[in-house]
């Protein structure tokens, strides 16, 4: 969680538009005005350790998906799942997608081994 201290000025704002943000403020050298008030902005984010155990957890808990031998790591909120699946296909393609609706707009990277199980007998 990230809490800033922003100053408002109730006249006089100037746009930072080059930098994305709304500051407000007063020119050099003119006094301040006197209805200056204190802000306090905060941003809430999920930390990486919060969305790797959501998505773990979420893998864990579907029981059509047998995640044993997978794990999520997060950094910077890029979602990487990495490990080793055998079977079908479909078994890839499901812990990806459980992956991808838990991360939401998180970019997930897959780095899965998949190794398909041959039906055909010695």
């Amino acid at each position: 969680m990230q809490i800033g201290i922003a100053r408002c000025v109730t006249k006089g704002p100037l746009l930072a538009g080059t930098l994305g943000v709304a500051a407000f403020g007063w020119a050099v050298g003119d006094t301040p005005p006197e209805h200056v008030q204190d802000e306090i902005v905060v941003t809430a984010r999920a930390s990486d350790a919060v969305m790797a155990a959501k998505v773990e957890t979420a893998i864990a808990s579907n029981p059509y998906i047998l995640g044993d031998h997978v794990t999520v790591t997060v950094t910077h909120g890029v979602v990487r799942v990495e490990g080793l699946v055998r079977g079908e296909v479909s078994d890839l393609l499901a812990i990806l997608r459980v992956a991808r609706r838990v991360a939401g707009k998180a970019r997930v990277v897959n780095e899965i081994e998949f190794q398909p199980i041959d039906d055909e007998g010695p």
